[in-house]
């Protein structure tokens, strides 16, 4: 009977002891949001495609109940699009995506996401309150020195010229996305994982 006790324990202790060092493959499936912040600003005057922000999760991702990556693990942003304003033209890009995350098990995996874009201030309504006002200050200065028509046409000019200069010289809408800025992207593949 302690024989068979003796045996009975031994199977037991390699049972729990297999048991506890088998791995299981978890999935997390596409679809999944991702909750994050940047760590460090990015400015459109400056950034460029390919370039990656440290992040951080702001929320859990949980799977059948099981925590898979902890609020605060680290992740990594993607800069995919970056355009910075033009002076006369071209409004300021941004688009990001998801690059990785690591995970609870301490593995760090490519992850591949939906994009998050923005679009600056477009130059239009800036830029023919500049022309227009100073055409109009141009063709009145015209008028009252010349006393005709060609004087006006001549002033006019003049005033759109110093107008598409003044527009140029304050016409740079870049913006930037603070550090904190929280987004939420959602997977597009899944992502296979062992714990």
């Amino acid at each position: 009977m302690a024989r068979f006790r003796g045996v009975l324990l031994v199977l037991l202790t390699t049972f729990v002891s297999f048991g506890a060092g088998a791995s299981s493959e978890i999935v997390i499936p596409n679809g999944t949001s991702i909750h994050f912040k940047i760590l460090r600003t990015i400015s459109t005057a400056t950034a460029q495609p390919g370039q990656t922000v440290p992040a951080e999760l702001t929320a859990p991702i949980v799977v059948g109940g099981r925590t898979v990556a902890s609020a605060g693990s680290p992740a990594v942003v993607r800069i995919r699009n970056a355009e910075s304003s033009g002076r006369i033209g071209g409004s300021a890009k941004l688009t990001l995506t998801l690059a990785s995350v690591t995970l609870a098990n301490g593995s760090t995996v490519a992850v591949h996401t939906s994009s998050y874009s923005r679009e600056g201030r477009a130059h239009a309504k800036h830029n023919a309150t500049y022309i227009a006002g100073a055409g109009v200050i141009g063709a009145l200065a015209g008028q009252a020195l010349g006393h005709d028509r060609n004087a006006t046409a001549k002033g006019a000019a003049i005033g759109a010229g110093v107008g598409i200069g003044a527009a140029a010289a304050t016409g740079k809408f870049d913006f930037t996305t603070q550090a904190g800025h929280r987004f939420s992207l959602t997977l597009r593949s899944p992502i296979r994982a062992t714990f």
